[in-house]
């Protein structure tokens, strides 16, 4: 099923450790065109949201998940022109997983990764705030599903200006990761457009564009992967290094958002 938002104007990604490959440069009659965002809000059908909150409006319980998502100020609120504005601050409940809270969407409609035909996520995002000792937030990601529900593939940060992707090469959470760089000299507050497409035939596509620039990358779906069950997430999930902090965390607004 595919839930579409709002028209896209490109597509962004990050990464982090280990082997690091060569960009590549988009050919210009290749490369996806921007196309200006609309006043239609953004979906929240076929989505499930994470808050970094327990049910109590606490911290310390596990993270509440509304299934179906909605709005949920000030986590999740409506932005300008039907945009979704999302806050992750960094004190807040974090999955038994993860030391990181996150405001995040969930998709509720899984694939096999590598060999099930074509899947993209895409989005449109301006990010406002990232944590002070961090400065990095993942916006997008395919994440093991089912029996590796607890596991993360492939992960689109924004980090410091930059947006790159980071693919898992082991079927667990560690540090063998290969990176992806996308974009660079991104600044706070400027609108970009990224794309994961898992191409159902061994290979996962990435594509970022800011002002007028798209960059692409290639990657092979792991070998431990393929074939596994996934689903895409996009939204604040900050990336929390030392101590959290009142009114410290991420803002990221999202004016489209697509998963298919």
């Amino acid at each position: 099923m595919t839930r579409f938002v709002a028209p896209l104007a490109g597509f962004a990604l990050l990464l982090a450790p280990c082997a690091t490959a060569t960009a590549t440069a988009t050919a210009a009659a290749a490369a996806p065109q921007p196309v200006a965002a609309t006043a239609a809000a953004v979906s929240l059908d076929g989505w499930r949201l994470t808050l970094p909150v327990d049910a109590d409006g606490g911290t310390d319980g596990s993270p509440e998940v509304l299934n179906p998502a909605k709005l949920d100020p000030p986590y999740l609120d409506q932005g300008t022109e039907g945009s979704l504005d999302f806050w992750a601050p960094t004190v807040g409940a974090t999955t038994s997983h993860s030391g990181s809270p996150r405001t995040e969407l969930i998709d509720n409609t899984g694939f096999s990764t590598g060999t099930s035909g074509t899947h993209t996520l895409a989005a449109t995002v301006d990010v406002t705030q990232v944590p002070e000792t961090s400065q990095t937030i993942i916006l997008g990601q395919i994440h093991g599903d089912g029996d590796l529900n607890s596991d993360p593939y492939t992960l689109l940060y924004y980090s410091n200006g930059t947006v790159h992707v980071k693919v898992n090469q082991q079927l667990e959470s560690g540090s063998n990761y290969l990176d992806y760089p996308l974009l660079t000299d991104v600044g706070l507050g400027s609108t970009f457009s990224y794309r994961i497409t898992d191409s159902g035939d061994g290979n996962l596509h990435f594509a970022a564009t800011y002002d007028g620039s798209t960059k692409e990358q290639t990657a092979p779906v792991p070998s431990v992967w393929s074939d596994q069950a996934v689903r895409f997430q996009a939204g604040d999930y900050e990336q929390l290094k030392g101590d959290p902090s009142d009114g410290d965390g991420g803002k990221v607004n999202f004016a489209a958002l697509s998963a298919s």
